[in-house]
């Protein structure tokens, strides 16, 4: 129980890797405010949560409109006194499109939602525990391709990557209120938006002969990590990205070489 009398903030927390980081949470005795722009979801995964812990509230918002996102803070805290970790797990991806053929439209729409709704969320919350003395922990996630470029998702890997400088530059701003700010970049992770690749048997074959430990990972496993960053083991850690990628980005070959 190590997240006992700790709340917990998360967008996209109705589904995949944000519904998995709010089960761990909540597993870990935290408070949880959901935050998702799918109403549907968002009930089915309170009612999934409450079996876990009665603290749980959904709120739906939209990741990519900052007011909605700062009324979701003032909402979770307006319930729960407060915030102490929170984690920007809202994304989409972009178009599968070259990026000569990328519409201003679908760049601004991904940067919106994956890079500004992070960025707002974070300086809400920071806001708060500043205000009141919060020690408390700001996670982002990122991905794989913010350090592996794709040319056919320019503008979701130039997000991600704006990530990575979000967290340094934000980690160095509040290090002096005892506030961590840290990142996770997944690899290759078992959730909705991959189905189409895994069921795809030559997509899913090129994707793990380019992922060394030769499987998908689960979003449990992001949410491992996500869960010892906001927690006391990681007291020294701020301004990093971890990726729990099957060893994607230390691969310096095409594919996987032959035993």
């Amino acid at each position: 129980m190590r997240f006992s009398e700790k709340t917990l903030i998360v967008t996209g927390g109705a589904k995949g890797i944000g519904l998995a980081i709010a089960r761990r949470f909540a597993a870990e005795g935290a408070r949880i405010a959901l935050v998702d722009i799918d109403e549907a979801a968002l009930r089915s995964a309170e009612t999934e949560l409450k079996s876990l812990t009665s603290d749980v509230i959904s709120i739906v918002a939209d990741a990519g409109n900052p007011e909605q996102i700062r009324e979701a803070v003032a909402d979770t805290i307006d319930q729960f006194g407060g915030i102490d970790i929170a984690v920007s797990g809202a994304g989409r991806g972009s178009p599968n499109v070259d990026f000569f053929n990328v519409e201003d439209a679908d760049w601004d729409a991904v940067l919106k939602v994956n890079l500004t709704g992070g960025f707002i969320l974070g300086k809400d919350v920071a806001k708060h525990m500043i205000a009141t003395g919060r020690e408390g922990t700001i996670i982002f996630i990122s991905s794989v391709g913010a350090v592996l470029g794709v040319p056919t998702q320019a503008p979701y890997c130039v997000s991600k990557a704006g990530i990575g400088m979000l967290t340094k530059t934000m980690a160095l701003s509040l290090a002096p209120h005892n506030i961590r700010v840290n990142s996770v970049g997944p690899g290759p992770i078992r959730t909705a938006m991959t189905e189409a690749v895994i069921a795809d048997n030559a997509l899913h074959n090129l994707m793990l002969s380019r992922t060394p430990l030769g499987r998908f990972g689960e979003a449990d496993e992001v949410a491992g990590a996500v869960s010892f960053l906001a927690s006391a083991d990681a007291s020294f850690m701020t301004g990093q990205t971890i990726y729990p990628d099957g060893g994607r980005l230390a691969l310096n070959y095409v594919t996987m070489p032959t035993a």
